[in-house]
């Protein structure tokens, strides 16, 4: 961008963002996989994360070549994923940028693709965390969002949740996945790529930024101050 951002408010995806729930989803889908005897091909993850539940799950079906339906594969998914996300642990520097962000009155909200009983589950153990954001959660579910991620729907729905008067350039958008940056560019907003390097194809090198504003491998690495953000 020609200029530094001056951002108002910011937006936060959830899995593998604001919680290591990528790790359980790979956990979950292995568990699944090995009556077959297959493993998750990082390759094939990338392609899921950051999608609503029919595409990722359609992702896998198709790639993996599984004798599934979706509901079938569902299902079993919705089990344990009941069981194992109870169990999700915040991402380094989550807390410490929120509780920064909320005491200095910044509006935060969070977008994510998981439906509403999911965050439920997912966020459970850290509800003192979440409250930070003071009920400002749109999840993938609601029905106020008609297309999922990489369209650019739930980030502006978040936006207007957050404050009417905020416009696209206002907010800064934090992402872990390559199509949650496709939808914060598609909303016309400025968007921190955290790539978690433990689920690049090639850890040595690592591919492009996919147009995020910035790229980061830990929002510990995240300085406010670019962004016209109080410092810490």
């Amino acid at each position: 961008m020609a200029s530094t951002p001056q951002i108002k408010a910011c937006i936060f995806d959830m899995d593998g963002l604001l919680l290591d729930t990528e790790t359980i989803y790979s956990e979950v889908t292995n568990k699944i996989l090995e009556p077959f005897g297959k493993t998750f091909p990082i390759e094939t993850k990338i392609k899921m994360m950051g999608r609503d539940v029919r595409t990722a799950t359609d992702i896998l079906l198709n790639d993996l070549q599984l004798p599934l339906t979706f509901d079938e594969y569902n299902n079993q998914a919705n089990e344990l994923k009941q069981v194992y996300f109870r169990r999700s642990e915040l991402m380094p520097g989550v807390e410490k940028l929120l509780r920064h962000l909320a005491r200095h009155s910044i509006p935060i909200a969070v977008a994510t693709s998981s439906s509403k009983a999911m965050f439920a589950i997912k966020s459970e153990r850290h509800g003192s965390v979440f409250d930070l954001f003071a009920g400002k959660i749109t999840c993938g579910d609601d029905p106020a969002v008609k297309h999922a991620k990489p369209a650019p729907d739930i980030f502006q729905i978040a936006m207007q949740r957050l404050d009417g008067s905020l416009q696209p350039e206002d907010c800064l958008v934090f992402e872990d996945a390559a199509n949650g940056v496709e939808a914060a560019n598609s909303a016309r907003m400025s968007s921190i790529w955290v790539h978690d390097m433990r689920f690049a194809a090639d850890a040595l090198a690592p591919p492009s930024c996919h147009g995020a504003t910035e790229r980061v491998v830990s929002l510990l690495e995240f300085d406010p101050a670019k962004y016209g953000l109080p410092p810490f």
